[in-house]
This record gives C-alpha cells, structure tokens and sequence, in this order.
C-alpha cells in the first residue's frame, strides 16, 4: 500500500515546478568558443556511434544516437552566436530564429519525432525494413545536417 502511495504521489497528483531558464548568454568569446567546442566533440561521439550502429544487429539505435549527435552539432553552431542552450526545444527555435535556418530546425524536429517513435515502438526487431530506415534517416538527415551546421560554423571562423 506504501508503495502505491508513493507512485500516487509522484506519478499521478498534478505538480507545479520552478524551472530555470533553459538558455544563458554567453557574452566571453573564449568561452562561447569552449562551450562550442564541447558540443563539437559530443556530437562528434554520437555521430561514430551513428555509424557503428547503423551497421549492427540494432540499426534502429541509430536514429536515437543520430538525434543526440544533431542536437550536439546544433548546440555548437548557438554556442557561437553566443547561447548555451540545455533544452531540445529551444535549440529548434534557436536555429529558426537566431540562426534563421527553419530548413535545420525542421531536420531536428523531424528527427526528434523518429527518436520517440523508435523509442516508443513496442516490437523493436531486427529486420531489413529497420536497417533501410535508419540507413535513410542517416544519409538523408543527419549527415546533410552535420554537412550544414559545418558550412555555417566554418563562415563565423
């Protein structure tokens, strides 16, 4: 009885929260630059695993990975217009907005969306069709938009 108290209480009563703001300014060239270099090296990471997946046994995986590289390589790009950002929301409305590129923004909704299909699919198998949609979702997303945050990354250096 104890137990369903306690999921009641967390899991089922309304909440209101406090939340931080999930972007700061970040007005220090130098440390606009660390910060976008860690993102860089982060999705970086994500994107190897990308393509080691894709290859797999669980080639789905990658559109989950893919999703975490592109919001990195996004992270990046902001972080040298000057914002750190910790939400995938407004690293969407970021690259709409401050970055004025809705083309990328779009790519990483549309890929937050295939993440949380994937990620929600009560059957995961392997199979051919999955291979061939994680192979597609890497060649026509996220490897135009590394390609993209790179061409615009490289005109602010």
């Amino acid at each position: 009885m104890e137990k369903e108290k306690e999921f009641e209480e967390k899991c089922l009563s309304r909440r209101t929260t406090t939340q931080e703001p999930s972007v700061r300014r970040i007005a220090e060239e130098t440390f606009r630059e660390t910060i976008a270099e860690q993102h860089k090296s982060n999705a970086t990471y994500f994107l190897e695993g990308v393509k080691n997946v894709v290859k797999s046994q669980t080639p789905l995986l990658a559109i989950l990975i893919g999703h975490f590289a592109m919001e990195h390589k996004a992270n990046q790009l902001l972080a040298l217009h000057g914002y750190k950002v910790e939400s995938h929301i407004c690293t969407q409305i970021g690259l709409g907005r401050i970055i004025e590129r809705k083309d990328l923004a779009k790519w990483l909704s549309d890929i937050f969306t295939l993440r949380q299909s994937v990620g929600y699919r009560m059957t995961l198998k392997q199979s051919e069709e999955s291979r061939k949609e994680a192979e597609k979702t890497v060649n026509e997303i996220i490897m135009p938009f590394f390609d993209e945050i790179d061409k615009l990354v490289n005109e602010i250096k």
